[in-house]
This record gives structure tokens, sequence and C-alpha cells, in this order.
């Protein structure tokens, strides 16, 4: 398989691993978020900062403390990678999960309501679909240098 399509191939399947991760966690931790926090402006605005940020510190300390990968867990043996690729997309994507907390509490604080409802729309989900598109780059172009 070429590098191209081995890329195209890891990138789509991250891509639904991340996104059933993030759905799944984003149900409980709704769940939780509704029975200890009253839903209120500055509850709606914060809400994907901790939903992010606590995401990439489960993956963060899954794949550091535990040596547990979250997505190779969820039907990883599919997408053959190695340990290393599959270290690196942990990392990675728990790095994009703390990025994308970052940028949330940046807009959201920074600028209006109604411009932090576009970036949560629109840049947010493109963001996290090209963060994860680059993920799978880095983790196919790591394992082609060390071979």
């Amino acid at each position: 398989m070429s590098v191209t399509k081995h890329w195209l191939f890891l990138s789509f399947g991250l891509l639904w691993r991340s996104f059933l991760l993030l759905q799944i966690y984003g149900l409980v931790f709704s769940l939780l978020i509704a029975k200890f926090l009253l839903s209120s402006p500055s509850v709606i605005l914060i809400k994907p900062t901790l939903l992010y940020g606590s995401l990439a510190l489960i993956i963060f300390i899954a794949q550091v403390g535990l040596k547990l990968n979250l997505l190779r867990a969820m039907l990883g043996k599919r997408l053959n990678l190695s340990q290393t690729q599959w270290r690196i997309c942990a990392l990675s994507l728990a790095c994009l999960f703390a990025t994308m907390a970052t940028l949330n509490a940046v807009v959201a604080f920074s600028t209006s309501f109604d411009f932090w409802l576009y970036y949560k729309v629109f840049a947010s989900p493109v963001l996290l679909v090209a963060g994860i598109f680059a993920t799978s780059w880095v983790a196919i172009s790591r394992d082609s240098i060390h071979q």
C-alpha cells in the first residue's frame, strides 16, 4: 500500500474512532455536568473547554500512566499500527484536544457570544478533522523515518 493510501486509511480510521470516543465521552460528561451545574451562559461557554481538556487528560494519563491506548482499544487491530504509531496517535490526539480546549477558552472569553457560536459550529469541527489528519500524517511519517 502506498504511503498516501496508508495515510488516508489511517486518517479516516482515526477520524471515526475519535468522533466515537468524543461522542461517548461527551454524553457522559454532559450528564455529569447537568447534575452538578445549572445551565447558565458561562457554563455553556466553558463546557467544551472542560470536555476537551478532561478528555485530553484522560487520554494522556491512560497512555503514559496506565499504558492503555484508548484509540487502539476501540477496534484498533484493524488499523495494523505499531506500538510507536499508536503512542504517537494517542499523545498527538491528547495535544489536539488540549489545544482545542485552550482555543475554546480564548474565543469564549475574549469575543462575543455570536462569534463563539460561529467558532463552535464551524471552526471547531474543521480544526478537529485537520488535527486528526495531521496526527495520522505524523504517525505515518515517523514510522517511515525509523524504518
